[in-house]
Parts: structure tokens; C-alpha cells; sequence
């Protein structure tokens, strides 16, 4: 019974690491000028230089690049009223543009947001320091996978092959 027991826990602590968690729009990262970071350091506010800022900030912050490359094929801008939930599926990273609103910088503020869902509402007013004002444009952009780290994959399938051997070493006895 009480080898019953441990296999239960670990296989419940396994599936609990193995299963992915699904969440919600993640972020804001990052509140950048609008003005000033657009193509050639232009100010417009358009999908091209909205995928030209998600690029930027990705290479800057490679950790938000996990959920893949973005591509411009098949950018979508939100036509849907923007306090309304939006249909996000096949989508993995949106741009968005606040006003400056008050103490913000002039031409407001671009956040950037993972998609880990397939319908959500976007915060209706940015978070700062550039844009504290209304949200006035999203742009959708989908990604291509990146390459998985097989490293960190091999490590982590010893480490689990490893603690079960050492478990049941210790329920033998």
C-alpha cells in the first residue's frame, strides 16, 4: 500500500511539471515611445513599423521571443471595438499603442504582449511610463516555432529517470 502511495505522488508531481499551464495574455512587456521607434526612427503608427518595434524588443529582451519568430504574413490589426474581447487564435504576439495620456510621452506609449489564449480583452489604458493614456490601435502578429533546446530537455528527462531509480531503490528496501 504504501508503494501504491509514492507512485501516485510522483506520477502527480510528474504530470504537474509535464502539462503546460495555459494562461492568459502575458505581459505587458516593455512600454516604449511610439515617437521616435518606428522604421528609420519614424514615428508612424502602421503594422510594419509595429512589427519593426516587436522585432527591436525581442532582440533587446530575447526572452519574450519564446513563443517563436514573428512573421508580418498573415498580421492582423484588431477591427473588433478594442473593449471587447478579441478572437487571438493562431496569433502569438500583439503590439499595442496607448496615448501618452498624463505624464506621458508625446505620441504615447507601444506595449508588447505574449498570446498564450484564444479569446481576451486588452487593458483599456497602458500601464506607463510613456503611455498612460486610452488604448488606440492593436496589431496581431503569428510566429514561426523556434528551435527547441534539447539541452535543457536531456536534463531535465535524467533528472526524472534519476529521482524515480532513487525512489524505487528506497521502496525496495
Amino acid at each position: 500500500m504504501k508503494s501504491l502511495k509514492y507512485t501516485v505522488l510522483l506520477a502527480a508531481l510528474a504530470s504537474g511539471l509535464v502539462l503546460p499551464a495555459k494562461a492568459d495574455l502575458i505581459g505587458p512587456f516593455g512600454d516604449i515611445p511610439k515617437n521616435g521607434t518606428g522604421i528609420g526612427g519614424g514615428n508612424s503608427d502602421n503594422q510594419a513599423n509595429n512589427f519593426f518595434r516587436l522585432q527591436n524588443f525581442i532582440a533587446a529582451n530575447p526572452a519574450f521571443g519564446s513563443l517563436g519568430t514573428p512573421t508580418l504574413d498573415g498580421a492582423e490589426q484588431v477591427s473588433t471595438p478594442l473593449d471587447e474581447p478579441v478572437d487571438l487564435t493562431g496569433f502569438s504576439y500583439a503590439v499595442v499603442h496607448y496615448g501618452s495620456g498624463p505624464g506621458g510621452t508625446p505620441g504615447g506609449g507601444v506595449a508588447f504582449f505574449q498570446i498564450t489564449n484564444n479569446l481576451d480583452t486588452f487593458p483599456q489604458t497602458g500601464s506607463g511610463p510613456n503611455g498612460f493614456g486610452g488604448i488606440s490601435r492593436v496589431d496581431l502578429f503569428a510566429s514561426t516555432p523556434g528551435v527547441p533546446d534539447g539541452g535543457a530537455t536531456v536534463m531535465l528527462l535524467g533528472a526524472g529517470l534519476s529521482a524515480l531509480g532513487i525512489v524505487r531503490r528506497y521502496l525496495k528496501s
